[in-house]
């Protein structure tokens, strides 16, 4: 009977003692058992340390870093892995006991350098979405929306990890500029089904919208072309500056314009678009 290859699964994690252990057991109990888990405390002040201990089981791995960001502690964990491919998992989500032997199987049918799969976002209000939104089953390309691919739904081949480590300067959308600067390099297959279950609070980073702005300027800084080879992820971006703006005009209005400027660059026709909401915003108030 031929071995299994080891998955090894990197978990960033930073002051999440409280949500932590079903995140690693989720992960230890997948029905693809040929796995490495190695924990990353990013410099955590709580009461992680304690709960990984008492969670006996051998494929389990903690090592400690001084604090510097999730991105620095998967890079840290994938160095580190021993495994043929590497997965990614956030502290604070769950997996679905197959999702492992799942994406496996597409990596080996379809033999893809890159298998990620849909999560299911459960938001603070309640409410819930799969992500990615405007992805379906298949390879993904330049055409596609890259928005809403997790970094806790990513299952590589080693030789990625190497190529491309995460960008740790990035204050947000870590994931998207891993994608999107893979992409460029590796074949990426997406599978429809949600096999993620991702949690997110009314805190999250994902609502701040100056470190939104911060990371769409470091994209165009980095990736002028970005605009015209991914066309759907530039008119996404365009759609989330405009969102800024809105939410800049009631809390910040002198900082309100710069959204506005910026979402021009990334879609040139939107002018008359913008006049509009201009309009709009001086009849209405807001």
């Amino acid at each position: 009977m031929k071995e299994l290859p080891l998955v090894s699964v990197v978990v960033p994690c930073y002051n999440r003692a409280a949500v932590l252990e079903q995140s690693v057991r989720s992960v230890l109990a997948q029905s693809y058992a040929e796995l490495e888990l190695i924990l990353v405390d990013d410099g955590s002040t709580d009461r992680t340390r304690q709960v990984v201990e008492k969670i006996k089981d051998a494929r389990l791995r903690y090592v400690y870093q001084q604090n510097a960001g999730a991105c620095a502690a998967r890079n840290y964990g994938a160095a580190l892995a021993r495994g043929e491919y590497i997965a990614f998992h956030d502290s604070d989500d769950v997996w679905h006991s197959d999702k492992l032997e799942k994406q496996m199987w597409v990596m080996q049918e379809k033999h893809p350098d890159i298998v990620v799969c849909k999560m299911k976002r459960f938001n603070a209000d309640g409410s819930t979405a799969l992500y990615p939104k405007r992805i379906s089953e298949g390879f993904i390309s330049a055409k596609d929306d890259l928005f809403g691919i997790g970094t806790q739904t990513i299952l590589a081949r080693r030789e990625v990890l190497k190529a491309e480590q995460f960008f740790s300067e990035m204050p947000r959308y870590q994931d998207l500029e891993w994608i999107y600067r893979v992409l460029h390099r590796f074949t990426i297959y997406c599978m429809e089904e949600p096999m993620v279950d991702y949690y997110i609070g009314a805190d999250s980073i994902s609502r701040s919208a100056d470190k939104m702005y911060a990371a769409f300027v470091l994209l165009q800084k980095r990736y002028p072309d970005l605009r015209t080879t991914f066309p759907a992820l530039s008119l996404h971006i365009t759609r989330d500056l405009l969102a800024g703006w809105k939410e800049m005009r009631q809390k910040q209005p002198g900082e309100s314009g710069k959204y506005l400027a910026l979402a021009r660059y990334y879609f040139p026709g939107i002018g008359p678009c913008i006049r509009s909401l201009k309009q709009f915003s001086r009849r209405s108030g807001t």
